[in-house]
């Protein structure tokens, strides 16, 4: 492996916390780069010579004294300049899928279809969709998904739950946007017909989001929650491609996103769905339940807040 790309895994495996030279030598294992011990020793002594780390010695319980590293005030400038470089890539890798990739006419026939490909009903007249986008600041892609939502149910109303300060321009009149979060939407109970949860937000329990969709969706109400694989924790430690790395620092740069268990996902929807599916698509898991919130069902707690009372009755 080259050395500054080393250099720069090392930074990342150290951000958040302090290791040893063998902890870490397992750590890169752990994500496929197979190195030698003592080249690993040299290049973290390089690197503390440099100020990239800085370390100490702590006296082992059961053997040896143990040599932990963590990243300097200079090491910690030189993963954010990483990670600056990771999200400029990111967003100029959608800025190219969304000019490539496909025009509107197709993007509109992918979401009619993957409703279809789900088992879930066409929204029709005086149904309401609500979306939701990440916290993190809004990808180019974005607005066209919002446009091609509005084009592909035109009889139905879609409400867009976006952070406060964000700004779209879509061209549906069937479209609104409000500020708000995905664990505090700004909807009266049982508002909509079906809900889009981009993701779970990080600072909430998975709970709590869970219980505000629930809050927001009629009895019956479709929630469609779609995660990025590389948000879950299934997905294996080895990324499959650049892309994938990148799309991970992006999200870890932004650190507004939870990694969630794909399992307990549908183990938590499970308790209100009357039907449950999921499938693959385009790097994203997409779980869809029909929620029930019927009698003899364990009340829905919710953290509620002033902005739930009097909006979008």
């Amino acid at each position: 492996m080259e050395k500054g790309a080393l250099r720069r895994l090392i930074l990342r495996i150290l951000a958040n916390r302090e290791l040893s030279g063998y902890e870490a030598w397992k750590e890169l294992g752990a994500k496929g780069v197979k190195i030698r011990t003592n080249y690993l020793y040299m290049i973290l002594a390089e690197m503390h010579r440099r100020e990239l780390l800085k370390g100490r010695w702590v006296e082992g319980r059961r053997g040896p004294r143990r040599h932990l590293y963590t990243p300097s005030r200079k090491g910690e400038e030189e993963l954010r300049k990483l990670l600056a470089e990771s999200i400029e890539f990111v967003a100029a890798a959608f800025a190219q899928a969304n000019m490539t990739a496909r025009n509107l006419p197709e993007h509109v026939s992918s979401v009619r279809a993957s409703f279809t490909s789900m088992g879930v009903p066409t929204p029709g007249s005086g149904k309401r969709i609500v979306l939701t986008t990440p916290s993190l600041d809004p990808l180019i892609c974005f607005p066209l998904s919002y446009q091609a939502f509005g084009e592909a149910f035109p009889a139905a109303s879609v409400v867009v739950v976006k952070p406060p300060g964000t700004t779209f321009t879509v061209d549906a009149p069937n479209v609104t946007f409000l500020d708000g979060s995905r664990c505090n939407m700004p909807m009266k109970d049982g508002f909509a017909d079906y809900l889009l949860l981009e993701g779970f937000p990080a600072g909430a329990p998975v709970e709590v989001t869970l219980a505000e969709c629930y809050r927001v969706l009629k009895d019956r109400g479709y929630l469609i929650i779609r995660l990025p694989s590389v948000m879950t924790e299934e997905k294996k430690p080895n990324f499959s491609n650049l892309a994938e790395f990148a799309y991970r620092l992006y999200y870890d740069f932004t650190g507004q996103d939870a990694m969630v268990s794909v399992e307990r996902i549908k183990q938590l929807l499970s308790k209100r769905s009357g039907s449950l599916t999921d499938l693959v698509d385009r790097g994203n898991v997409v779980i869809c339940a029909k929620v029930i919130k019927g009698e003899g069902l364990p009340p829905i707690r919710v953290h509620r807040r002033a902005s739930h009372r009097g909006i979008h009755s």
